[in-house]
């Protein structure tokens, strides 16, 4: 096992990590095979009213090309297909329970704004170019940064110090920076999280290699020709679509240079390369509507260019003062617009006055106004719903602490609100009050049966309403404390998570060279040979050492020696590939590790090394060689 899944299991450990929600892991894995039936997708579907009600939506909107309503979701599978589904349920589970958290310096909404630019672009290149398949580049641009949120998650407070470090744009120093305090980086992190949910390799792989092909390091207008170049261009016309009035000059700037290069990637004149962008933004502005992430209609598209012209303008009549700041600055992609306060979801719900948010539900006009007197002159914040579908969009969007809701009602009566607000994380965690004219037994206990926590009579005595809600105060105050006191075990769970990763990478890394050491080469040669043995697939090993090196040491002292060693060790590293790992064995000696590597591979990454150290100079005081 490596360094890097020993610390994912870690991760694991803490029960932290975003994932879909059971019905939208249930999906997932359904459709990756081809047993599966539309009645089984269906029922799994149904367990989730929430989903099923987006699920609808979605098949009868103009996306789905019909004007023929539909009321079940056997329908809405039929006209939408089975991927479309798979899309709507991954995405609808992983949002809903990750909208908000307490990293400071990390905009939630922003970054699933982002996530769905690229799912939705992604999709359509992949049909426009026929590179991947379309519903899968959806699934993997929604997922392609998952490990930011992972990170965010698991450790919020040290994550959003090296947001406000680094910043986001400079993925190659927060990635190092990662390693450095969790013993994992963002996308590797994110590639074992999507092998963990049985995605197809493809999708770690294009993953943990997409940055590297990002728009600002696009050297040619060649023709997109991978599935990793596809991501960088989908990543592109996503921070497009989210960015505001906030944007920099120079932003816009970069933004028209972009661009006009993925235009000729595409082979499309600048007309029809803007319809098209613009398209998928409208597209885009649907896909947020349906998973209620908000979202504002981006810039034409046809107006980038001279936008970027009136930038560069703006931005050379501005006068900088010597030894000032740079005037103009490129804006980060995932700086936040509004600083989010690290504030406990729960904690900041109360105020002094010891008020609670309350949820009131009730079809009757006149029993509904007598409710909200009744609880506004108790200073209590009041959200109002006229149905039980209504309360279901306000709960899920707004998380009041308390529902007060009546049991008759249209649509979706009190106690079926009650079940369906169970299912769900959020709303296992409200305390719920239901309104009842029936005052038999065995109604009663069907109503606990169904989660309620506690009822009152109608017509309600307001005197005995507010005791009630006075009761369910305590209650919430409780889960706020213990909700604290949890958040603050967490917190002591991750430094020591983060102290036992450094201490165990420090027992398995060479001090000097930072290279992996002999305890770790011996470690890793027997999982790889054990690997070869049970696939049969080949294994190379390239045992090196530095010619001469006492020579070194003698003539021009330890340290100068020292110093070659990091040089050496540092060029080596630079040209092996992803899969093949340097050991430092001792001395001058050097293990590399290939799995998967033939004798001519193995030969091959033997000759890069030898050839780029061979070009190195090497710099040491008066020393230079």
């Amino acid at each position: 096992m490596s360094l890097f899944e020993k610390a994912f299991e870690d991760l694991q450990e803490t029960g932290k990590l975003p994932s879909p929600s059971g019905v939208g892991m249930r999906i997932l894995k359904l459709t990756q095979g081809d047993d599966y039936s539309t009645q089984e997708i269906g029922q799994t579907i149904m367990a989730d009213s929430a989903l099923t009600g987006r699920l609808l939506k979605l098949a009868n909107s103009a996306q789905s090309g019909s004007l023929q309503p539909i009321s079940t979701v056997a329908e809405s599978i039929i006209r939408l297909g089975i991927r479309t589904v798979r899309n709507v349920a991954l995405g609808f589970s992983l949002i809903s329970a990750n909208r908000a958290g307490a990293c400071v310096a990390f905009d939630y909404d922003r970054y699933w704004a982002r996530s769905l630019g690229r799912a939705v672009t992604g999709q359509k290149l992949s049909r426009l170019v026929g590179i991947g398949i379309p519903a899968e580049m959806y699934i993997l641009g929604l997922l392609s940064e998952i490990g930011f949120l992972a990170l965010a998650s698991v450790h919020p407070e040290d994550f959003a110090k090296l947001i406000q470090e680094i910043g986001f744009d400079e993925r190659e120093a927060l990635a190092e920076a990662e390693r450095a305090n969790f013993e994992i980086d963002h996308r590797k992190l994110g590639g074992l999280m999507l092998s963990g949910w049985g995605l197809p390799d493809t999708f770690s792989t294009a993953l943990t290699r997409y940055e590297k092909h990002l728009a600002k390091t696009w050297k040619s207008a060649q023709p997109i020709d991978s599935v990793v170049e596809l991501l960088a261009a989908s990543d592109l016309l996503a921070d497009i679509f989210v960015a505001g009035p906030a944007t920099s000059p120079a932003t816009w700037v970069a933004y028209a240079r972009h661009t006009d290069v993925l235009r000729q990637r595409l082979g499309m004149e600048r007309e029809a390369f803007d319809d098209l962008c613009n398209s998928f933004a409208s597209e885009w502005l649907e896909w947020s509507s349906l998973l209620n992430i908000p979202a504002e209609r981006p810039i034409d598209f046809a107006v980038i260019q001279d936008e970027a012209r009136h930038a560069a303008e703006r931005v050379s009549k501005s006068s900088v003062e010597p030894g000032t700041v740079e005037a103009v600055r490129e804006r980060k992609p995932f700086e936040p617009l509004v600083s989010v306060g690290l504030v406990p979801a729960t904690a900041a719900q109360s105020d002094p006055m010891g008020s609670v948010h309350v949820l009131a539900v009730d079809d009757d006009p006149m029993s509904l106004r007598l409710l909200e007197r009744t609880l506004q002159r108790a200073g209590h914040r009041i959200s109002l719903a006229r149905d039980g579908e209504e309360a279901l969009k306000i709960a899920l969007e707004a998380g009041p602490q308390i529902v007060v809701a009546d049991w008759m009602m249209p649509k979706m009566d009190g106690l079926e609100l009650c079940r369906t607000l169970r299912k769900v994380e959020t709303g296992q965690k409200i305390y719920f009050l239901l309104l009842t004219g029936h005052g038999d037994e065995g109604r009663v206990v069907e109503a606990f049966e169904s989660g309620v926590d506690d009822y009152v009579s109608k017509p309600f005595n307001p005197r005995i309403l507010l005791a009630r809600i006075k009761g369910g105060q305590r209650i919430v105050r409780l889960q706020e404390q213990v909700a604290l006191e949890q958040a603050a075990q967490h917190r002591n769970m991750a430094e020591l998570q983060i102290m036992t990763r450094r201490l165990r990478a420090a027992a398995l890394t060479d001090v000097l060279t930072g290279l992996p050491n002999r305890r770790y080469a011996m470690k890793r040669l027997v999982q790889a040979w054990e690997s070869s043995h049970r696939t049969g697939h080949p294994l190379s090993i390239v045992m090196m050492d530095i010619d001469h090196f006492k020579r070194v040491n003698d003539d021009f002292g330890h340290d100068v020696g020292d110093a070659v060693l990091r040089e050496v060790s540092q060029a080596a590293r630079s040209v092996l590939r992803e899969e093949e790992d340097i050991c430092r064995l001792g001395g001058e000696e050097f293990l590399v590790i290939c799995p998967g590597a033939d004798v001519e591979a193995g030969f091959a990454c033997a000759e890069r090394i030898r050839a780029t150290i061979e070009q190195c100079t090497i710099e040491s005081g008066a020393f230079r060689d």
